[in-house]
């Protein structure tokens, strides 16, 4: 008779909103939070085309952020009116919310931190020569297997239909699992999944255990335990200006502590009292919180700091532009001496204090580029992830120093083929693979000019987006692609390998780049020249102090290593 009164937890009727101070301050939180990431996120669109935020590809991370956010939402106010609901669908709400929705927004928070290896892995091909690249050529998916074409989409297209099959997969076994689980249905399942009998607490405890939530916890471990570490065993030798790696390291960590933490919730009887104010599923959205720090609040900081960079850039910039020619001439020695005889071709001395702020300046950078553009290249691919705009620019001097006085039409039309190869290698949304940023209405007058010579050249299909003019050469068993990573080749003998013998626009002539140039010339004065200059400067002040102080074993070389290290990090 005792066993027929136990009460049920399918009985139990709905509660009250439970306003009282904790339920008070997690209305209160989540409200204020939420508020402010999504002026966060806000600021981040509006500025969406500033280099920091347009590498990173905003539409991934943020929408991953707003997937996760929602169950973040959900957690905060499950103690003030998660009782207001049937016990059951609440368990419901929360069992699909933890198999299938947190997943995916996992699975593209940690998709958008992919990109970050892969646009670093890239960029590498800019670092040692500013020339183009042949690469093993690609299979034509227009042609070819469905394999084929998968693997000629784009990066961030692949990596969604990796996530959509992923998801697929993990919809069915969640609804399959809840379908077999009679905890939650009473009516249907497979038998000896029914809640054991006991009090209504014990009741709601088994509620949130069993092999039911093992999958989920499972694929949290993987991510959290296995992706997270091996990325940032990869990132860590990348050093970038842009604070991606920072963020991507950070992310990592902050959510390492998640799962073990909800699973000793769980299962281990002294987190009890614990539970009743701060639910086991908050560990896991209290790394969550730090995603949304490291994803929306610091690249919001990132980019307001690089407005400050610019304009400094721009306001000496415009100060040296407006001396007068004798004021320059007199300071024309000073401004343009040899830092040192070994140091070939850097004929600039970023440590002169009489240069003052003479090095932020187009002809300091104009300087650069003619003389020695390599290291600013290196810079500009392995740190700033923009080599492809030195390689522009290189290229582009490269192709007017070989403009023809006095031009047949076979020359004319050989020019214009090494244009070509310009166009479609940094240019075209369709065949570069980095196109570099310029206004829609200069891209417009290329693209008039170059699009339908390109469509003829390289067809309608993405056959290698970095090298569309790259050829079939004979290689042997053991090439390695490390090997064809490092063969480089001038822009004249690829142009050499192919001929357009279509017709040449009346608007091609040797000023046809002249204003993509000037844009792209202008965009790194204010953004990648100045990190370049500034970190040079740091590390020859700070190997000069190292020299000076060798014999200075003190507790301050010490310190001062512990500050490289950090800054290394940061």
């Amino acid at each position: 008779m005792a066993d027929q009164m136990q009460p049920s937890l399918y009985d139990l009727p709905q509660s009250p909103p439970n306003f009282d101070k904790v339920g008070t301050f997690y209305i209160a939180f989540c409200a204020t939070w939420t508020f402010l990431l999504m002026l966060g996120v806000v600021f981040l669109i509006v500025n969406r085309n500033n280099p920091i935020l347009k590498i990173r590809g905003l539409a991934l991370s943020l929408t991953s952020i707003l997937f996760l956010h929602l169950y973040w939402i959900l957690a905060q106010i499950t103690y003030p009116i998660g009782m207001t609901l049937p016990v059951i669908a609440a368990y419901d709400v929360q069992y699909f919310f933890m198999g299938i929705w947190f997943p995916l927004g996992i699975a593209l928070f940690h998709a958008s931190n992919t990109r970050f290896l892969y646009i670093a892995k890239r960029q590498k091909k800019y670092a040692s020569s500013a020339n183009l690249q042949r690469k093993k050529p690609g299979c034509n998916g227009a042609d070819t297997s469905w394999l084929c074409k998968l693997r000629n989409l784009d990066y961030p297209t692949r990596i969604l239909i990796y996530i959509g099959l992923g998801i697929i997969v993990q919809i069915l076994l969640t609804v399959a699992m809840w379908l077999m689980c009679c905890k939650y249905h009473p009516t249907f399942g497979v038998k000896g999944t029914e809640l054991p009998s006991g009090t209504i607490a014990q009741q709601m405890i088994e509620l949130s255990r069993g092999w039911e939530w093992w999958p989920s916890a499972l694929w949290q471990a993987i991510w959290t335990w296995v992706i997270a570490p091996i990325m940032i065993w990869k990132a860590w030798g990348i050093h970038d200006t842009l604070g991606w790696r920072f963020q991507t390291i950070s992310c990592c960590i902050a959510n390492l502590h998640a799962t073990p933490m909800w699973l000793i919730a769980m299962y281990v009887p002294a987190f009890t009292k614990i539970n009743v104010y701060f639910a086991p599923s908050e560990w896991i959205h209290l790394s969550v919180m730090f995603f949304e720090i490291f994803t929306v609040f610091v690249p919001c900081w990132l980019v307001v700091r690089h407005y400050r960079l610019r304009k400094r850039t721009a306001d000496s910039d415009a100060k040296w532009e407006t001396a007068s020619q004798s004021t320059l001439r007199k300071s024309s020695i000073v401004e343009w001496k040899t830092a040192s005889y070994i140091e070939k071709g850097l004929t600039i001395d970023y440590l002169d204090r009489e240069m003052g702020d003479r090095l932020f300046t187009m002809k300091a950078l104009d300087h650069v580029l003619s003389e020695n553009p390599g290291p600013l290249q290196e810079f500009s691919a392995l740190r700033d992830f923009s080599g492809e705009n030195i390689a522009f620019l290189t290229n582009v001097a490269s192709w007017k120093s070989s403009w023809p006085g006095g031009a047949t039409e076979d020359q004319i039309r050989d020019a214009f083929t090494r244009a070509l190869v310009i166009y479609t290698s940094f240019i075209s949304p369709r065949d570069a693979e980095f196109p570099i940023n310029i206004p829609s209405k200069y891209l417009k007058q290329l693209e008039a000019i170059f699009e339908r010579p390109a469509r003829i050249v390289c067809g309608e299909a993405r056959v290698d987006p970095a090298t569309p003019f790259s050829t079939a050469l004979p290689s042997s068993s053991s090439d390695s692609d490390e090997d064809v990573d490092r063969d480089w080749i001038e822009l004249g003998e690829v142009a050499g390998r192919i001929q357009y013998f279509g017709d040449v626009s009346e608007e091609f002539d040797f000023g046809v780049f002249d204003r993509a140039q000037a844009h792209i010339k202008y965009l790194v004065l204010t953004n990648t020249w100045p990190k370049f200059v500034t970190e040079i400067q740091q590390q020859r002040r700070s190997g000069g102090k190292e020299r000076s102080g060798n014999t200075d074993k003190s507790a301050a070389t010490i310190a001062s290593r512990i500050s490289n290290a950090i800054r290394s990090v940061l």
